[in-house]
């Protein structure tokens, strides 16, 4: 089976088991046939695309070509996830977009940006511990030998120019978190939004980095649950890949090089 038809597989398998525990948001959110039948669609079409595809992919072994990768081309996933939002939200009809996203109280988003900023540098504190001793334990118990290596896209992405991942950066906080946590969390709940936003990281080939990238969801969906506003989590989640691509990475780079 190719990589789209078991992703979509995957993401109809994932959407019948939600649907029989009960979580089953193109029905509960609309009242017609017509309009629930467009949010399945929906529902099945991004969860493939942008959660399952980078899984079904890495499991081939058919990452991302770096080498003929363009930069726009980075942005696909993104560009689906405003479709998709943009799309679930003209479907329902019924509340102001800054509600959709979690936005409203602008208010006291100064301490939110505040929070989010404290936020981001915990985050790679505590990603980088629990990653590490996850990783330690790992390897006691298999009795293997891992190397330090960086993914190709990772790498490709820390050797960007300065605008290129100020881009990323934004794009990432804004469109990642507004999908992720303002709509996943607020149906799935954190720990299983978690395990999606992970899954949708399978493409940096490397399983304790989608371990790191588990954990600081969670702590971004935290963020978001004791707020209850998109603002702290999408500061937090841009200030963790600005330190990420601007001073970590490329300090790992230069190490791994002299080594």
């Amino acid at each position: 089976m190719g990589e789209i038809p078991a992703a979509f597989l995957a993401s109809l398998t994932c959407v019948t088991a939600l649907a029989l525990l009960g979580v089953a948001p193109f029905r509960d959110e609309f009242d017609t046939l017509g309009r629930r039948a467009v949010a399945l669609v929906l529902w099945v079409v991004v969860l493939a695309l942008v959660v399952f595809l980078p899984l079904t992919a890495a499991s081939t072994g058919h990452g991302v070509d770096t080498e003929s990768l363009r930069f726009p081309w980075l942005f696909l996933g993104h560009a689906l996830l405003v479709a998709f939002l943009l799309a679930w939200w003209r479907l329902r009809a019924d509340l102001p977009l800054r509600d959709f996203l979690a936005l409203r109280h602008a208010d006291v988003w100064p301490k939110y940006v505040t929070i989010g900023l404290t936020g981001g540098v915990l985050a790679w504190a505590a990603t980088l511990v629990l990653t590490g001793l996850l990783a330690g334990a790992w390897t006691h118990v298999r009795e293997l030998d891992v190397r330090a290596e960086i993914p190709p896209l990772v790498h490709w992405m820390a050797t960007l120019p300065a605008w290129q991942k100020l881009v990323v950066v934004a794009v990432a906080m804004t469109v990642e978190e507004a999908f992720f946590r303002a709509f996943l969390q607020r149906r799935l709940g954190l720990w299983l939004s978690s395990v999606l936003f992970a899954l949708s990281h399978f493409s940096y080939g490397q399983p304790f980095l989608v371990i790191g990238v588990f954990i600081v969801s969670l702590f971004f969906g935290w963020l978001f649950a004791r707020t209850g506003s998109l603002v702290a989590p999408m500061v937090a989640h841009g200030w963790f890949n600005a330190v990420q691509l601007f001073v970590v990475l490329p300090a790992v780079i230069r190490l791994l090089g002299e080594a």
